[in-house]
């Protein structure tokens, strides 16, 4: 499906059911499975807060690690994966990373998600042949806010100080290299997603009044905060969790739960959104760890095709070089 907004996405949501996931069926979702990332974490700060959606599990292409009692394999439809897209029909994700190889010619293991997932790079027809340089520059968290306000502008999450707002926000995903590598890009993308609606919440942020030094200043101050909470990541792991090395015993451990609370909870205050300890079970409570067989393939036509006629669970094309396809299968035939 392409769209011409967001607000049309939203104007569809509403009208056709599609999505139903994120308005008509909402209260029907149990928790959330999320990128262990910055941008995963404030997603589901956002959706705690909008929806009071509980977060009961982290996928990272390698892991699927979720609480110890939930019987995943059967109960899949009932939760929703955050900055990840899901190529099962049945699953409900959210992402944005590039799908398509040739968007007017997709493959049906791509087109059989359009019901379910928030997949803005599709929605324009973003693909490797055609449209990579264009593709999508924020992150998932963007995407959510956009949507949700269209839904519901009068939400009190919206109701924060962009000041306090903008560096977490640019900071997600790189966003911020984005802004100024590729400004062309990037407000192409602002007026899809913002429609020029000066009430917009990314409007609000990326439109407040600062000087590039005070910005500077800004971003000095939450990397000094990132080394400060994150002692038990290197320094490319800064506002992240390592899964494979983080999760032992079934549990989290400990001290990385300890500053993942610190972090949930400076996060929140940045929005003045509440961070509800009781919403993130997977830091506390027994888990279970599911394998799966990650890929890696050269990101070309003859691979793509390859890698999807396997129906792989997640993809991504990062670029067209040797290792520019990353690809993970299911071994456990959990989907």
């Amino acid at each position: 499906m392409r769209f011409k907004s967001i607000k049309e996405v939203a104007e569809k949501i509403k009208k056709e059911g599609i999505f139903s996931w994120l308005y008509r069926d909402k209260n029907k979702i149990q928790g959330m499975i999320i990128s262990p990332d910055t941008d995963g974490f404030v997603s589901a700060l956002f959706l705690n807060n909008v929806f009071g959606w509980p977060v009961i599990g982290f996928y990272d292409g390698k892991l699927l690690v979720i609480l110890n009692d939930i019987d995943i394999k059967r109960k899949k439809e009932e939760y929703v994966f955050i900055d990840v897209e899901i190529l099962r029909p049945n699953i409900k994700s959210a992402g944005h990373h590039i799908l398509l190889y040739d968007a007017e010619h997709p493959h049906p293991l791509i087109s059989s998600i359009e019901n379910v997932c928030l997949q803005p790079n599709n929605w324009r027809g973003m693909d490797v042949k055609r449209t990579f340089a264009t593709k999508y520059p924020f992150g998932t968290l963007h995407l959510l806010i956009s949507i949700v306000y269209y839904l519901d502008p009068g939400n009190p999450v919206f109701s924060f100080d962009p000041k306090q707002a903008v560096i977490p926000s640019i900071y997600v995903d790189g966003v911020f290299k984005n802004l100024f590598n590729y400004p062309e890009n990037c407000l192409d993308w602002l007026k899809y997603m913002t429609c020029d609606d000066p009430e917009h919440p990314f409007e609000k942020i990326l439109n407040h009044p600062t000087t590039p030094k005070d910005l500077m200043k800004f971003m000095q101050n939450f990397f000094n905060i990132l080394n400060t909470i994150w002692t038990t990541q290197g320094r490319r792991r800064k506002g992240k969790i390592t899964l494979n090395t983080d999760i032992q015993n079934q549990y989290l451990n400990n001290k990385v739960g300890y500053e993942l609370n610190l972090y949930l909870d400076y996060l929140a205050k940045q929005y003045n959104w509440a961070f509800d300890t009781s919403l993130w079970p997977v830091i506390t409570e027994k888990l279970k760890v599911f394998i799966f067989k990650k890929g890696i393939a050269p990101g070309n036509k003859s691979n793509y095709l390859k890698v999807l006629n396997r129906k792989p669970i997640s993809l991504a094309i990062t670029s067209r070089a040797r290792d520019g396809l990353e690809y993970t299968e299911d071994p456990n035939h959990i989907f």
